[in-house]
């Protein structure tokens, strides 16, 4: 069974890990790219992000491996990020572990356009606190 989808905007959803079996629902849901967030090898019997690439690639849906590890934020993965936001076909379906790595770099991404306060409180509705991480948004809404 899928994770639900948490929207963050109307162009943009995040969910915990997506399988292989999983891409004809997700194709089914509308959205026409998926962003991966999660390193692969994270956990035992997660699936690798090329096997998902190939039935996403198969499906008609954009793919982007943009792994970010805990604690491991860098400006190259900000950027893929960024051009993976802007670029790709919409709606995107962004996933990880829990979907809060997603939702974070949504997050920084967006911070200098919403201001920390709106990136926190849709943060929240779709059900992830980034109160936390309030400093580091502010950083980067600068």
């Amino acid at each position: 069974m899928l994770n639900q989808f948490n929207k963050l905007s109307d162009d943009i959803s995040a969910t915990g890990q997506i399988f292989p079996e999983q891409i004809d629902f997700i194709k089914e849901s509308g959205f026409k790219s998926i962003i991966c967030n999660r390193p692969d090898m994270e956990k035992p019997g997660q699936p690798h992000h090329a096997n998902i690439d190939k039935l996403a690639t198969e499906n008609g849906i954009e793919h982007a491996y943009i792994p970010l590890q805990p604690g491991r934020l860098t400006p190259e993965i900000l950027d893929a990020m960024t051009k993976a936001l802007e670029t790709m076909p919409k709606p995107i379906l962004a996933h990880c572990a829990s979907g809060m790595r997603s939702t974070l770099l949504w997050g920084i991404v967006n911070v200098k356009a919403l201001g920390v306060d709106t990136v926190i409180t849709t943060a929240r509705g779709a059900g992830y606190d980034l109160a936390k991480f309030r400093p580091v948004l502010k950083n980067f809404a600068k």
